[in-house]
């Protein structure tokens, strides 16, 4: 009876020993998880630029001399405050190149502008039969709208040199190339008989746009303890929005607040 108890009491012993052994080794290797979980999180934000996020602001349409002003094509002289620029940056990452302070920052966006006609200009599609192009034709329309953009839409592709020079604070220099996903005009308007009610019109086209675009940009930005970073944007774009030698070299010019995610 006596070798029975003494062998209970052993084997209990034995497994309760064997059950702190696991135990304490299994939070050893969480700590373990969780210090090298940390350590890969500090490495990934060195990575992390700030191209990635929201971009909400304004266009203005340019001159060749850098001017707002078209005394000859006054069909370009557009309504800034209705004029919107929206860039969806869902992704970037930063090359390292001197620590932590310089990096050239890659990714991906969406670009969704509005331009807005000031006047009842009106941006139609035209066909030369003779010369196999598409055309982009102005004219003034008899219709009064109360609404009357110009909407594009691009995919684009940052190449920014990105500079950190003290904590929570960055600024970045460089171009966005992008390329046309879609283009449209959009108009409401009212019919001068029955004023009460709005009608929408949608014409689609290609404009004589040019199918690429490439923006000079500068960025720069601060931290927050709510997102990561908000700051200020603006850019112009090198390579005008039409065909020059079909349309009017206008150049926008793009400027806004950002939030970086």
């Amino acid at each position: 009876m006596n070798k029975i108890l003494i062998f209970v009491i052993t084997l209990f012993l034995t497994q309760f020993s064997f059950s702190q052994v696991t135990n304490s080794q299994t939070e050893q290797e969480e700590r373990n998880g969780e210090i090298e979980d940390s350590l890969l999180n500090i490495e990934q934000e060195k990575h992390n630029g700030h191209f990635s996020g929201i971009d909400v602001g304004l266009n203005t349409l340019l001159n060749s001399s850098f001017t707002t002003s078209f005394p000859t094509a006054p069909q370009w002289n557009n309504d800034i405050v209705k004029s919107f620029n929206f860039n969806f940056n869902f992704y970037d990452h930063k090359i390292l190149l001197y620590k932590e302070k310089v990096g050239l920052v890659l990714g991906l966006g969406l670009n969704l502008s509005k331009i807005a006609f000031d006047g009842n200009w009106t941006l139609n599609e035209v066909y030369s039969k003779k010369d196999s192009v598409v055309y982009g034709d102005t004219k003034m329309d008899t219709l009064n709208f109360t609404r009357n953009k110009l909407h594009l839409a691009y995919i684009q592709i940052p190449f920014l040199i990105e500079f950190t020079p003290v904590k929570n604070f960055w600024i970045s220099a460089g171009v966005i190339a992008g390329m046309k996903l879609s283009s449209n005009v959009r108009q409401i308007y009212t019919d001068p008989k029955n004023p009460k009610y709005e009608y929408e019109r949608t014409i689609k086209g290609s404009f004589a746009l040019n199918t690429f675009k490439c923006d000079a940009t500068v960025r720069f930005g601060f931290g927050s303890s709510f997102l990561r970073t908000y700051g200020a944007y603006v850019s112009y774009a090198l390579i005008p929005m039409f065909n020059s030698t079909l349309m009017a070299n206008v150049h926008p010019l793009s400027f806004g607040l950002n939030i970086n995610i």
